[in-house]
């Protein structure tokens, strides 16, 4: 590796240190004033909770196979029901 790839490697090595910041380095910007650290319960005494997280892409993956399997069993019951018993179902149009 020449002398450029060597700096060029060493540059991106330091940017991306300092961009994850390992180690618990101190964040670039100091906290706004007034602001107070979270107790260790998690929330400050007296204040809301936040909004519920959103359902993890799994479950709603989950939830739209459910809806669609639900969906083709009552299609072909409806079929089936048209099929083998003429006149039970009210025609559409």
């Amino acid at each position: 590796m020449d002398e450029s790839e060597q700096r060029l490697s060493e540059a991106l090595r330091a940017r991306a240190t300092q961009a994850g910041r390992p180690g618990g380095g101190s964040p670039p910007y100091p906290p706004p004033p007034g602001a107070r650290p979270v107790p260790p319960g998690g929330r400050a005494h007296g204040a809301r909770p936040g909004p519920a997280p959103g359902l993890p892409l799994a479950q709603v993956g989950r939830a739209l196979l459910v809806a669609l399997l639900a969906g083709a069993v009552l299609g072909c019951a409806l079929a089936l029901l048209s099929v083998l018993v003429p006149g039970l179902l009210p025609p559409l149009g």
